[in-house]
């Protein structure tokens, strides 16, 4: 949905920070706060926080009181294939989803089990595995250095992609409250390889096998991935467009977050991700960054304001129907002081939403994520070349999430 006046200007020279390439995040017990180019183990069962006792925790009270997630949207038109994994030992859950930008068909598979049950949370997101299992749900991310293995498979579809790294990731790691602190590391992927598939029980499934009824047969597959045994296969585009969201840390007991995300291809031919947040970092350090062609700009604090959603009370469902009232445009912009020469000035209009509620007492979460379009302008610092990027209904994702955990 990218219109032709989505343009990039770009003026000549660009002075980019250096930041550090660290070996471990905990050093002497500690986590090491700020921003960096690369950080090569998380290394969080090192951590000891003398609030939380005056004596060593053990490492089982760590690993349990440690949350988890990763997240990966693949853009392969028309469809958008977004998916998510996460812990926070109590619970475990995942859920994907298929966007067609054409239809607006929107379809969703997702699982919520007690603690660690059937999944597995190892290592970090450089050398590690997050997996979950159940019934016919199954999603295996595994993470090396080179590259990330996405295994996803469902009753409705599946997807099978080798994805390649960016050499620019977004590191970041902030103080959560007193006691705790979070490390994420967003970064641009691309699509080595991969398959998507639709089975015969997929709301997709119809609409490909009217258009390319004649390969029907040359499509089965066997075993228990789809119960008729139909199915239609699409090979991933080479290059194809992803963001990773890869987060752990020991956060606040009740988190608020917003959060932006653009991942696309301007009309001149270069890419463009976004990565903007508001309220999981403590101030003095952000997570707000984009990326031109690979190359990374970090950006200032953003404000993101959201109006009272809906007429008349109701509540949005997962999907986009015509006879639900529209949720209201957000607004995302930079509060210019003085100190920078940035300008952020967006405005995000909701299409389709995933959407999740869960209230156990103890721990409770409000998960909004939505599709929709993105229009307004970036203008980078003169220090980073001044390049404005402007947009015109170019889609993307936005996300409100309440969590007690």
């Amino acid at each position: 949905m990218d219109r032709q006046n989505n343009t990039i200007k770009a003026p000549t020279k660009t002075r980019l920070p250096k930041l550090a390439h660290i070996d471990q995040l905990i050093v002497d017990g500690q986590p090491r706060f700020g921003v960096f180019a690369e950080v090569e183990q998380i290394n969080y069962l090192d951590y000891h926080s003398h609030l939380i006792s005056q004596k060593a925790v053990s490492q089982r009270r760590k690993q349990f009181k440690a949350n988890q997630f990763a997240f990966v949207q693949i853009v392969q038109p028309p469809y958008r294939i977004c998916m998510a994994i996460a812990t926070i030992k109590l619970a475990s859950t995942v859920f994907a989803y298929i966007y067609n930008e054409h239809t607006g068909e929107f379809e969703v598979v997702e699982a919520l089990q007690p603690l660690t049950h059937n999944s597995e949370f190892s290592g970090d997101h450089r050398q590690g595995r997050m997996s979950l299992k159940q019934g016919k749900l199954s999603l295996v991310l595994q993470f090396f250095e080179s590259g990330v293995q996405l295994d996803l498979v469902s009753k409705q579809f599946a997807v099978s992609a080798q994805l390649g790294r960016s050499d620019q990731p977004l590191a970041v790691c902030s103080p959560s409250g007193r006691r705790g602190w979070s490390f994420t590391q967003k970064e641009p992927l691309t699509v080595i390889g991969g398959t998507l598939t639709f089975f015969a029980d997929s709301k997709h499934y119809p609409k490909l096998a009217d258009t390319d009824s004649d390969n029907k047969a040359d499509n089965k597959l066997s075993g228990d991935k789809a119960q008729t045994g139909l199915s239609h296969s699409l090979p991933l585009k080479p290059h194809a467009l992803v963001n990773l969201d890869w987060t752990l840390g020991f956060m606040r007991h009740e988190t608020n977050w917003f959060w932006s995300c653009i991942t696309t291809e301007l009309p001149d031919g270069r890419t463009f991700m976004l990565n903007l947040s508001m309220g999981v970092n403590e101030t003095g350090v952000s997570e707000n960054a984009c990326w031109i062609d690979g190359q990374i700009y970090y950006l200032p604090p953003v404000l993101f304001s959201r109006q009272s959603d809906l007429t008349g009370g109701k509540q949005p469902k997962c999907g986009t129907n015509p006879d639900e009232p529209r949720a209201c445009a957000w607004q995302v912009s930079h509060l210019n002081l003085g100190w920078s020469d940035v300008e952020i000035e967006l405005t995000f209009t909701p299409i389709s939403v995933y959407k999740k509620m869960d209230n156990y007492g103890v721990i409770a979460s409000v998960f909004e994520q939505w599709i929709g379009t993105y229009c307004g302008h970036i203008k980078l610092s003169a220090a980073q070349g001044g390049h404005v990027v402007a947009l015109d209904n170019v889609m993307g994702l936005a996300e409100d999430h309440f969590a007690k955990w």
